[in-house]
């Protein structure tokens, strides 16, 4: 009886999220949510708790990340910048979208020099690192890798963009390998950035994928609802879901996606083509989600980006634990608004940035500059509404007792006086 628990736990233990195993940092740090070893200030303005600010380029819709002492944004047009983390002070920057640029080479500028259309950005995807080296890649196809200290490693052009609005997910690394939903999954070798695999058939939405393990085998989970393997690019599941923007969440072998349909299914134990989890409980919730959820103690958080509603839903079962609660429709009979609206937040646009948890608090953004503090728990537990005049739009970075935020034309960094 004890080695039959002893196999289930052992089973159980190789379905985590492969970004818990993992010293790589990404957007939202690991793609998660999960931060380690954070205790950040819960209250700041714009004259209280800003350690420094740096103006910078105008910004897309990335986010800050931050890798020992540094921290990386992206700006428009296509610029990569690297800031010192306790004093905000430029330490280098490298501008890859302008034919002038001494950081892009000749044979390169004139593939991208053909401007960009619509609403698109070119700085919308996170930067990503391993610790060693950082990695970037625009709208266009340029992807570039570069040590901490700015030294260019190597450059290429993966694929130019059509249609630059959908090429907006965040690279991930994976020790020697950089995951990219660019036209299609690919992997680039870490070192050289050499195409590894393609699967032509994994699609991109806009949402940036999770990486995950199944048995022994370590996976990648797209937006689009696809399972590949990630030693080879096999596609092993196609279509299990399909997320505009929400990156799916992994906890403990079950696979989320929170979405207008909500849903949660069982990993299977060995990864082959043609698996096909089983499904937990499915939710309907109603308006448009570009926050990604966040799992704490049995808990699904969520923001809606329009109305900016929190949603919590029990992780077992997919029961919504806060509804409407009574609030009046806006048209005579017509149902009313999933969730419930976080006082203190109103989107201009939408509200972008993805939830992140801290000790026992919970901290939302809205894409005007205010971010919500709220307590842990299956109730609506406010707690203070801090403020910036500056649009957010990317996901806050936290480190130690530091929140790293990137706003319209400058980059912050809130702390609390010692």
């Amino acid at each position: 009886m004890l080695r039959a628990v002893a196999v289930v736990c052992m089973l159980a233990a190789s379905l985590i999220t492969l970004a818990q195993l993992r010293a790589d940092v990404m957007w939202r740090h690991d793609g998660q949510g999960r931060f380690p070893n954070i205790s950040p200030p819960l209250e700041w303005r714009a004259d209280r708790n800003v350690l420094w600010k740096t103006s910078v380029e105008v910004g897309g819709y990335s986010s800050p990340i931050v890798v020992e002492d540094k921290v990386f944004v992206t700006a428009e047009m296509g610029s990569l910048i690297c800031l010192d983390l306790e004093t905000g002070r430029l330490l280098w920057q490298k501008d890859l979208f302008n034919k002038d640029s001494p950081d892009l080479p000749a044979d390169l500028s004139k593939a991208l020099m053909r401007g960009c259309g619509g609403d698109s950005k070119q700085s919308t995807p996170t930067p990503t690192s391993n610790g060693r080296s950082v990695f970037y890649v625009n709208a266009m196809g340029l992807c570039a890798c570069y040590d901490l200290a700015g030294q260019q490693q190597w450059i290429r052009i993966i694929e130019t963009a059509k249609d630059e609005e959908h090429f907006s997910a965040s690279p991930i690394f994976f020790g020697e390998r950089i995951i990219l939903h660019w036209g299609c999954l690919l992997a680039l070798d870490a070192k050289d950035g050499r195409t590894l695999w393609k699967a032509p058939d994994a699609f991109p939405t806009h949402g940036t994928p999770t990486l995950a393990r199944i048995g022994d085998v370590d996976v990648i989970v797209t937006t689009a609802g696809d399972i590949v393997r990630l030693s080879d690019g096999l596609q092993l599941c196609s279509g299990l879901f399909d997320s505009t923007y929400a990156t799916p969440l992994l906890e403990n072998g079950v696979l989320y996606v929170v979405d207008n349909e909500s849903k949660a299914w069982q990993l299977p134990t060995i990864a082959e083509p043609g698996l096909r989890p089983k499904e937990l409980w499915k939710a309907r919730l109603s308006g448009e989600f570009m926050a990604s959820p966040l799992y704490r103690d049995g808990l699904l958080y969520t923001l809606e980006a329009a109305k900016c509603r929190l949603h919590v839903l029990d992780a077992k079962t997919g029961e919504l634990l806060i509804p409407a609660r009574g609030e009046a429709s806006s048209l005579a009979g017509e149902k009313p608004d999933s969730g419930l609206k976080i006082e203190g937040l109103n989107a201009g646009k939408y509200a972008y940035a993805s939830p992140v948890a801290a000790g026992r608090h919970m901290f939302f953004f809205d894409d005007t500059g205010h971010t919500a503090v709220l307590e842990l728990g299956r109730g609506y537990r406010p707690v203070r509404i801090n403020a910036l005049d500056d649009a957010l739009v990317g996901t806050p970075f936290f480190v130690g007792n530091k929140i790293i935020m990137r706003g319209s034309k400058s980059v912050y960094c809130i702390r609390a006086k010692s």
